[in-house]
């Protein structure tokens, strides 16, 4: 039995970043052990040769990580194709990769990169800075299909190709985020012969990347598979194995549910697991032969948003009394086993410029039920429910995708701690979550995470700017707006930390976010398995696993 935590377990420095993932459905958390490595398992020199069978927890729709921030597409994007920079899970510094050495100018509109002269794409064209010029272009062009990638390139001017090997990507004013973002599968790199191509097409893997593995099939919401390139030999420098993968081929299955997933894994039917259930961690950890490994993400807190286009959510003491009304520590111990830790803010703690608002998130019925009063919610139904003075009783619906035994869990007990205080929570689980705009979001509360470690990522999910991922759209907060627009502008570190602490509690002091608790990956893995290791948000690095014969 073996317990080892996974990289990025501490807080980070300020000037990190990490990809993106929008999540509408809650992850299996976990916890671990100490061990920073995250590469348990199979001991000895690697082998090479087998199949790796890798159960996950849901399918993409795309496996183009540019017009997709869902962590799934992101996590085959990066068997796929490779960044300028990577990220130390450790220290959050950023790292050459594709990038051999960049610079940057004083007012953070400018960015120049020195690039690796011996990287190929798996069609053959070379990878130089008529490359990169053209990857950004090209997602400016795919506009709204690429949200993430594009809020990355704000107030992108021109990509300028000085040489062969030298190339510099000009902004109309100063983009504090970018150089970090270049560390994200949102600006992987594609074979310029690719980018003309359909999006659709893009989605379905029609493109060469510089990745490990190239795309053997995909079908959509169903299965991936995966085949080594032989000629790869720029891996990641977070890599030990700079050369081909071990492994000659990747399968990818979705298996949604928690416990068959895990029963999958003790069988034998499969070798590796993402989101092992809180439940069962110590279960799974205790027997012999597996490995979990598991560690708090920098991110958005797992949260309930409370849609401000809801006809019954338009004052702030209502939004606010939500969050008073939910006790946290109830839900860990109960849902997450302990193994998750309570929200204190609207970061995780493992998130740079995290700030503690513990005081603002504690339970507080009584305080609760004295805002709902406040805001007209004085009168108490025979079922138990507020009502105002029109008698519209306050009952809120959350449409959130169901298969998650643990969100589900979650979802009642809160549904009965509003219930203490009058409020109605009506749970809405769909098959498929509708493809729609925040403005459309069915129901009066939603709810997902956001991984990125950089306090830009309150810009991306709370700025009214962003109407495809935003909460705020057609609602936007003028005050908070203006903060979250000088963060992306402001190059002083400190006083980007102080603007976004003074976001971060507005969000909560209007209501805008209930943080509920902190966002953990976990996977487990047979120790048949070799050479494990993550990335600084969780997604596995594959072309390191290996499987004992």
């Amino acid at each position: 039995m073996r317990s080892s935590r996974l990289p990025g377990s501490r807080a980070l420095t300020a000037l990190t970043a990490a990809t993106a993932a929008l999540a509408v459905v809650l992850s299996g958390c976990g916890s671990g052990g100490d061990d920073p490595s995250g590469d348990e398992g199979a001991e000895g020199e690697p082998v090479t040769g087998g199949t790796l069978s890798y159960a996950f927890t849901e399918a993409p729709d795309c496996v183009d990580p540019r017009q997709r921030p869902q962590l799934n597409s992101r996590t085959v994007g990066r068997q796929l194709a490779d960044a300028l920079t990577e990220q130390d899970p450790e220290t959050g510094e950023l790292l050459p990769w594709l990038a051999t050495s960049w610079e940057v100018n004083d007012e953070v509109t400018s960015f120049t990169f020195e690039l690796r002269d011996d990287v190929t794409f798996s069609d053959g064209e070379p990878f130089n800075a008529e490359a990169v010029k053209a990857n950004f272009d090209a997602i400016v062009e795919l506009g709204a299909l690429a949200p993430q990638a594009g809020s990355f390139l704000a107030g992108y001017q021109q990509t300028v190709v000085d040489d062969e090997s030298t190339v510099t990507v000009e902004f109309d004013e100063p983009n504090a985020q970018f150089l970090q973002a270049t560390a994200t599968q949102s600006l992987v790199q594609l074979s310029p012969a690719s980018l003309d191509a359909d999006p659709a097409d893009l989605c379905l893997g029609e493109f060469a990347g510089s990745g490990p593995f190239t795309l053997e099939s995909f079908t959509p919401e169903s299965s991936v598979e995966l085949t080594r390139r032989d000629d790869y030999a720029w891996a990641s420098p977070l890599a030990e194995n700079q050369g081909a993968a071990h492994v000659d081929s990747v399968t990818l299955e979705p298996i949604p549910e928690g416990s068959v997933r895990q029963g999958s894994l003790t069988s034998g039917q499969v070798d590796l697991i993402e989101s092992v259930p809180a439940s069962t961690q110590e279960q799974l950890a205790g027997t012999e032969g597996f490995t979990v490994t598991s560690t708090v993400l920098p991110a958005i807190a797992i949260p309930y948003i409370p849609l401000v286009h809801s006809e019954r959510l338009q004052d702030a003491d209502t939004r606010r009394a939500l969050g008073l009304a939910i006790d946290r520590q109830a839900i860990v111990d109960a849902v997450f086993h302990g193994v998750s830790e309570p929200a204190t803010g609207v970061l995780s703690t493992t998130n740079p410029g995290h700030v503690d608002q513990s005081a603002d998130l504690r339970y507080d019925p009584d305080a609760a039920a004295e805002l709902l009063e406040r805001a007209g919610w004085d009168t108490i139904g025979d079922d138990g429910i507020r009502r105002n003075a029109e008698g519209e009783r306050l009952s809120l619906t959350i449409t959130y995708q169901s298969g998650s035994t643990e969100s589900e869990q979650q979802h009642q007990l809160v549904q009965q701690q509003w219930a203490e205080v009058g409020i109605e929570l009506v749970l809405d689980p769909v098959a498929t979550f509708p493809d729609v705009t925040m403005d459309e979001y069915p129901g009066d509360i939603a709810t997902w995470s956001q991984t990125r470690a950089d306090v830009d990522v309150i810009r991306l999910v709370y700025s009214s700017f962003h109407p495809e991922m935003s909460m705020l759209y057609n609602h936007p907060d003028e005050e908070l707006d203006a903060l979250l627009t000088s963060l992306q502008t402001t190059v002083d570190t400190e006083e980007r930390l102080a603007i976004a602490e003074q976001a971060q509690r507005r969000i909560v002091e209007q209501g805008y976010s209930v943080p509920v608790l902190d966002r953990v990956s976990a996977y487990g893995y047979s120790d048949e398995l070799g050479g494990f290791l993550a990335d600084i948000e969780g997604k596995p690095l594959l072309n390191e696993v290996w499987l004992a014969p």
